[in-house]
């Protein structure tokens, strides 16, 4: 599958690099991994409210807001568990 991130993610995701590169490399690792093997064990769960049917996946105290279609995962946020769902 192909993965696309969109500008916020990216961003989130160069600010989660500077404090703590670990950390970042295992969230995208995780993505990647997701994204080649969908149909494994992954800690996912469809979102409500405004959020509507997104999905999440956790990595560690991380959460990747995400939407996964035939061909494509699509990569909106990157946030810490304590932000993620406060916007």
């Amino acid at each position: 599958m192909e993965i696309v991130y969109s500008e916020k993610a990216v961003k989130q995701l160069k600010k989660i690099a500077k404090s703590d590169k670990k950390i970042a490399k295992t969230i995208i690792e995780k993505i990647e991994s997701f994204a080649n093997h969908t149909d494994s064990n992954f800690d996912i769960k469809t979102l409500r409210g405004k959020y509507g049917d997104l999905k999440r996946l956790r990595v560690g105290s991380f959460r990747i807001i995400f939407e996964a279609e035939t061909a494509t995962v699509f990569i909106y946020e990157v946030k810490h568990r304590k932000e993620a769902y406060n916007d």
